[in-house]
């Protein structure tokens, strides 16, 4: 939670037209390139995700994502719903610290928040 805090501003617009990602650049130490820092990244061809928090909790759940959609296209032939991969990556985040949980689960809960926006069969979807 305090990963969350500490994280830049992330915002995502839906039109009828397509879906706007942004966020915040916050630069923390004069060492730091600006042109180093990325918060947007490509999923897949059809959907984006911003992100806001510990960088590397988020790069876990964008790999997980990746992964997701790639499995999606190889065994179905068909891109992945927006909303689908959300799912996907919400039961990961979801699963951390049970005594009884898979050998995949995490032992803390991420310190991130992701954003999902992208273009699929239902249009826009944010």
């Amino acid at each position: 939670v305090v990963g969350l805090q500490l994280g830049s501003t992330a915002i995502g617009i839906q039109t009828s037209e397509g879906v706007c990602l942004a966020v915040e650049k916050r630069i923390t130490s004069p060492l730091m390139e600006p042109s180093s820092i990325e918060k947007i990244v490509e999923i897949d061809s059809h959907i984006g995700c911003a992100m806001s928090g510990l960088i590397a909790d988020a790069k876990t759940l964008i790999d997980k994502a990746r992964v997701e959609t790639q499995n999606h296209w190889f065994t179905y032939n068909e891109t992945m719903t927006v909303e689908s991969v959300t799912q996907a990556v919400s039961n990961l985040a979801l699963q951390f610290g049970e005594e009884d949980a898979d050998p995949g689960a995490m032992s803390r809960p991420f310190g991130v928040a992701l954003l999902f926006g992208g273009v699929d069969e239902k249009g826009p979807q944010l």
